[in-house]
This record gives C-alpha cells, structure tokens and sequence, in this order.
C-alpha cells in the first residue's frame, strides 16, 4: 500500500471513531412535536406509519387546521376503512421511554364504526405495546395491552367524548403503574406488568376513525433513560466488575444524579430492574453526612456510603449488600464496604465519566 493511501485509510479510521453515536440522556429527553415546521401532506419528519390488525394501513398527513391548538398544523389520520380490528398507528421512530408523562391533543373529526384516538407507549412493534385511548361513539376511555396483536383491555372509565371538539388524553407510566387522565382529570389507576421495558411512543386510531392531533408531548420521568441504555454506560462496568470479584455481595447500586436531572437515581446495578429507581433517604444521608449507614436486611447487611471520585469528591453513594461474617458488628461491615467501594472509587476520574458509553476492554 503506498504511503497516502495509508495514510488516507488511517484518517478514515479515526474520522470514523468520532462519528460513532454516543449514548447521551438527552436522546430520550422531554420532547413536544406540534407539527408545525412539517411539510404538509405527508407523514412528520422521524415518524413512520405501521398497522396493528387488518385492513389497509393508516393515511398519516400533516395538514393546516385552523381550529389546532397550536397553529398552523396537524397530524391527521385520513383513511376511512371500516374494517373493525384495524389500528393504524404513527410512530416516533428513535424514541425510548420506560417511565413517562405522554399526552397528546385530539380531535375527533368523524367515523361510522369507530371514532377512537389513542396514545401508544413501551412499543415494541407494531403487536406489542400499551395503548390508552378515547372513543367518541362508545363515551368511554380505555387502556390496553396489546400483545402480538391480540388488544386486552385491563383499565377504563366511562363517560362523555364529544367529537369536533379539542380534548386532551394524557398517561403517567412508572414501573408498573398507570395514571390515565382525560382534558387534566385524573380519571382511573391501574397496574400492569405485561411490558416492563423501555419503548416507542406514537399516536393511534381504530377502523374508520378520522382524527386530528396536535402537540404530542413527552416527559421523561426520573431514571427511564438510564433503563433505555441497557447497562451501556461506563457505572455499570465498574459494578460489574465489583460483583465478579466479589461473589458475597448480594447487591450493587450506584446512586447518582444524571446530568440536567433533578433527582438522585439508580444509574447502574447488579439487578438491572433496579436502574433508574429514586435513591432511598439512607442513600441521601450517607451523600449529606459522608458517614456509612448500615442496615440490616433479610440477615444481610445492607452498607450505603458516599461514593467518591478518584479525587476524593463526593459524587454520590454506593449500597452493597452482603452476607455478615461470623461475629461481624456494624462497624466491622462498614469497614468492609468501604474496602469494595475504593476499589472502584479509583477508577472514577469524574461523575460525568459514569455516563460515557461502556468501554468492552
């Protein structure tokens, strides 16, 4: 190979290297499409159409309505199949969300069989996610499962949905928990924990629903980003590494709060469904006072300690939980922790440096 083109390939190479994305807590952040900077008649920029059912696949188009709330456009659902179990759905494409505030503005426009409009949320694909929706023919709003197809109602209210009118559909999502209001009213709270991982949002129609929907508004609540990564992050290498070095630790938390985020979380784990969950008060107060607290549970001992850089800032805390030596005293366990936690306090140059995308090394 002559000179230049090694030298041509090797620039290639390290161009490359920074051009690979970067996990950021920003990607799944709060965000509101009202379509307005959306070319008119055809689907927004960053959503695609999918069907769940039969029938023909939705007609998604921008279009000016001069009702919307804010102007000038909208999302409109235009087809008027009346096939019965037809759902045409427009997804956000690249959106991540487990824990979420989600609502949307609606407007029922007309349909024979059906006048339903809906959010969708934890979408895996097109048979697989919740759907919590209004429907102005039957007066009623509904939240669903929809698993490989087949909808499961588990939630609901009745009362009146008029049509030609501006309303709010609006669902708060953590864990396995469900608040689902109508125009700002909490309506019902359900349980459910068919799908417990992060996933696509999107709006819904059903059968020959003509809707119109603006302002599609999206809040990630605290920790659903960090859940979305997957344990990509440089914190989770670090507890996993503690975790195969030392097999007695029953549990490994690290708190910390994310950047451009109010709350302290989980952020990384030995038990991945604990990422993301709110810090406990005994996690802040080892944070606040920079003394261990030790509990004791289920005959372990549960050791939460300030968690430092490796120059010796506090950056957050650190829970481990391990089973007690023979005769072991509360002091004799906080002496132990803090052993394992220097272990990976020394590899921390920074809090920021917990976020950056996990090193395979």
């Amino acid at each position: 190979m002559k000179k230049m083109d090694r030298l041509s390939v090797g620039l290639f190479l390290v161009s490359s290297l920074f051009a690979l994305p970067v996990p950021q807590m920003a990607q799944t952040g709060d965000r509101v499409w009202n379509f307005d900077g959306d070319a008119a008649g055809k689907l927004p920029e960053g959503f695609t159409s999918a069907l769940t059912g039969r029938g023909t696949i939705g007609q998604w188009v921008v279009m000016k309505e001069a009702t919307a709330p804010s102007q000038p456009n909208v999302l409109a659902q235009t087809s008027q199949d009346k096939t019965d179990y037809r759902f045409p759905i427009a997804i956000a494409e690249g959106t991540s969300y487990k824990d979420l505030a989600l609502s949307v503005r609606f407007k029922a426009i007309s349909g024979k069989v059906d006048q339903g409009a809906g959010l969708v949320f934890r979408l895996k694909d097109k048979d697989n996610y919740y759907i919590v929706r209004a429907n102005a023919l039957e007066d009623n709003f509904r939240l669903y499962h929809v698993v490989n197809g087949r909808r499961i109602q588990f939630a609901g209210a009745n009362f009146k949905v008029t049509s030609q009118e501006w309303h709010e559909i609006k669902v708060e999502a953590r864990g396995d928990e469900f608040k689902c209001s109508y125009d700002g009213q909490l309506k019902f709270s359900a349980k459910d924990s068919t799908f417990k991982d992060a996933g696509k949002i999107g709006v819904w129609t059903k059968a020959d629903s003509v809707i119109y929907f603006d302002d599609l508004t999206v809040k990630e609540l605290s920790g659903s980003a960090l859940t979305a990564l997957g344990g990509k992050i440089y914190a989770q290498r670090l507890v996993d590494q503690l975790a195969a070095k030392h097999p007695e630790l029953v549990r490994i938390g690290m708190h910390v709060t994310p950047p451009n985020k109010p709350d302290n979380v989980i952020i990384a784990c030995n038990v991945p469904e604990r990422i993301g969950r709110k810090s406990d008060p005994e996690d802040l107060k080892a944070m606040k006072t920079g003394q261990a607290v030790v509990l004791k549970e289920e005959g372990n001992f549960d050791v939460t300690l300030p968690l430092h850089d490796a120059a010796g800032k506090t950056i957050g805390a650190v829970g481990l939980t391990f089973k007690p030596h023979a005769g072991e005293q509360d002091a004799d366990a906080a002496r132990r922790a803090r052993a394992m936690a220097r272990e990976i306090e020394k590899q921390i140059a920074s809090m920021g440096e917990l976020f950056q995308p996990r090193s395979q090394s």
